[in-house]
């Protein structure tokens, strides 16, 4: 939480003054001070993660376009996006461009053909034809499952043309793009976490498997590849999420939650309010060192079994009496 506290302590401070003036000045009131209700939390000894934090991208180690193998025309296609196939299964089939041209030849003799034999002349070349055409039967390379499909049947094509795009999901894998200010603190073998904001799943686990010695000179960030043990099937390729890389911790420290801690952003200090005597609320500078998603570790300032306040404690004048709150 960042809040400026600098201007809001002088006006407090004048606030403070106001009221013991008139409080001077109306003796039925002297005994009356102002009171705050806060809520309240101890600061805690505990252990706190230092993490790299940054996003990337799901990615696959085989993706391969199966291409035609000759020139020729595309009989069959038996899949389409989506579908899961298995080594060895075929995908296409595709009739050899000297084959179509001796059939289209037969079948547009048998179409002109006028009398009875030019009609059986034209049909016994036909079935010849077709008993004697080459195929070439198109296979997976490998299990996986479609993700393009670039042809038709009945298209012709030459030997190298894409058919389809075959991906194997299980050598899926994770890149992130890490600040180069960061990378240095990057080793192979550290736990990550990576959590997809728009799947409601728990964190992934893994670890650094390989660092890019090459440095991206546009983003200035390199890209760190991260090994996970197991990824749902409905994450997919180029699907979005963000990384969590633990280089480190610190055990037995001081640990506050985060909605004690305000920020003085013109001084640039860290300030608590620190509950005394389970009535009186003492403005505390702090130091801080690490944080997580609910805590910050004090490195000055407190000691573990200190009362500090996470709610209503902003705004109020050092040594302002309190209610604490028992909710």
């Amino acid at each position: 939480m960042t809040i400026k506290v600098s201007s809001f302590l002088i006006s407090l401070l004048c606030v403070a003054m106001l009221v013991g003036c008139k409080s001077n000045s109306d003796e039925s009131n002297s005994d009356v001070r102002p009171r705050a209700t806060v809520e309240v939390a101890p600061a805690i000894l505990g252990t706190i993660n230092n993490f790299v934090n940054s996003n990337g991208s799901f990615q696959v180690l085989r993706d391969e376009r199966v291409k035609s193998t000759i020139n020729g025309k595309i009989e069959r296609v038996f899949v389409l996006e989506g579908d899961a196939v298995r080594k060895g299964q075929v995908l296409a089939t595709i009739l050899s461009q000297e084959s179509n041209a001796a059939i289209a030849g037969a079948e547009q003799l048998l179409s002109q053909a006028i009398t009875e034999p030019d009609r059986q002349r034209a049909e016994r070349a036909l079935r010849l034809a077709e008993s004697t055409a080459a195929e070439a039967k198109i296979t997976a390379p490998f299990s996986g499952a479609i993700i393009h499909r670039f042809v038709t049947e009945g298209e012709l094509v030459n030997q190298g043309t894409d058919l389809v795009e075959l991906v194997d999901p299980q050598s899926k894998y994770f890149i992130a793009n890490i600040p180069l200010s960061e990378v240095s603190s990057l080793k192979t073998g550290q736990p990550a976490f990576v959590t997809i904001p728009v799947m409601q799943i728990q964190p992934l686990r893994g670890t650094v498997q390989a660092i890019n010695p090459v440095t991206d000179p546009n983003s200035q960030s390199v890209q760190v590849r991260i090994n996970l043990s197991a990824i749902p099937a409905l994450v997919t390729a180029g699907t979005f999420g963000n990384v969590q890389i633990k280089i480190g911790q610190h055990a037995s420290t001081v640990l506050v939650p985060k909605l004690a801690v305000y920020h003085d952003d013109e001084l640039n200090q860290y300030y608590i309010w620190r509950i005394q005597g389970d009535s009186l609320a003492l403005v505390t500078r702090v130091a801080i060192g690490l944080s997580d998603s609910s805590h910050f570790e004090i490195t000055s300032g407190l000691k573990p079994g200190d009362i500090v306040a996470t709610v209503g404690g902003y705004g109020l004048p050092d040594s302002t009496e309190v209610i604490v709150s028992k909710q």
